[in-house]
């Protein structure tokens, strides 16, 4: 998909409505939080199946690939496995989504998980080789663009995105996590990515994980400050978690993501969806308020 095709998605919609959280879905259907998301794409894929399939009936207007922690086996050496599970994720998503462009699918990619240029010696040259060869993996196998997600250095997504968008020809969108003190883990603020971002050929931006949709609010509205137009995307938790014998629990109902949600879709975004937590029901929630506020304009 070229970004001209992309923005004409975005721009019939309105708002786009992505999907809820994998990972917690994934864990909730019995999947051993032990054996790591990824391999999933080849173990249950049923299951990853039902669980698209369940977004897309819950109103979602693009779906995530199951490939968020694959940068981090690529970079530890495992690359042969990492880029088949990554080629499978895609493919997953795609046989769940209607046919015709209805619901696109995005190769959601996280970072490398490691500090650069460290005394290990992992430098962001490497990290670029390994988004290339991702973002190439997953455009062969049909994805439409890329979500670059979860990211606290703002020069590594900075890095992804150019060297994803290079190597595949697809759009990118790029959100970083931030704390509710409006940094992120390696203290860059909001502003400052999208600062940088506005010069590196993202399709849009945003932030996701970490808080929940109140949370976020002032994150968003710092980004929107600054995004000159830039479509904006913002991925909340299910609120905050609780810790309960070994298990990590969220707490927040769909009524109340939907209202936090809605008050995010009043800062004027370009799109919503869920991360840790999240839930279709909660989706479905907020596809209810979009379709209401739909039908009250016209």
């Amino acid at each position: 998909m070229k970004e001209a095709e992309l923005k004409k998605f975005f721009d019939k919609r309105g708002l786009v409505l992505f999907d809820s959280a994998l990972g917690s879905a994934l864990f909730a259907a019995g999947y051993p939080a032990s054996a790591g998301t990824e391999k999933a794409n080849l173990t249950h894929k049923e299951t990853l199946f039902d669980i698209h399939k369940k977004n897309v009936k819950a109103g979602s207007d693009a779906i995530t690939s199951n490939s968020f922690g694959v940068t981090r086996m690529y970079m530890q050496g495992e690359r042969e496995s990492a880029l088949e599970l990554l080629t499978e994720s895609v493919k997953i998503a795609r046989q769940a989504a209607p046919e015709e462009g209805e619901v696109l699918v995005c190769l959601g990619l996280g970072p490398a998980g490691v500090l650069f240029d460290s005394p290990e010696n992992v430098s962001y040259k490497e990290a670029e080789d390994a988004f290339s060869a991702q973002a190439e993996a997953g455009a062969r196998a049909g994805a439409d663009f890329i979500l670059l997600e979860t990211f606290s250095d703002k020069k590594e997504i900075i890095i992804a995105a150019a060297a994803a968008k290079g190597a595949s020809g697809l759009p990118v969108i790029g959100t970083m996590t931030f704390n509710e003190d409006g940094f992120s883990f390696m203290g860059a603020t909001p502003a400052e990515f999208v600062k940088e971002a506005l010069d590196c050929g993202f399709f849009g931006i945003g932030a996701n994980c970490s808080l929940g949709p109140m949370e976020m609010i002032p994150i968003a509205e710092e980004i929107l400050n600054s995004a000159e137009g830039t479509p904006v995307l913002v991925q909340p938790n299910a609120g905050q978690p609780v810790h309960k014998d070994g298990r990590t629990l969220y707490k927040i109902t769909a009524e109340e993501f939907s209202s936090g949600a809605e008050k995010l879709i009043d800062l004027g975004i370009s799109a919503i969806g869920g991360c840790c937590g999240t839930t279709p029901e909660m989706i479905s929630a907020v596809r209810g308020i979009i379709d209401s506020r739909r039908k009250r304009n016209e």
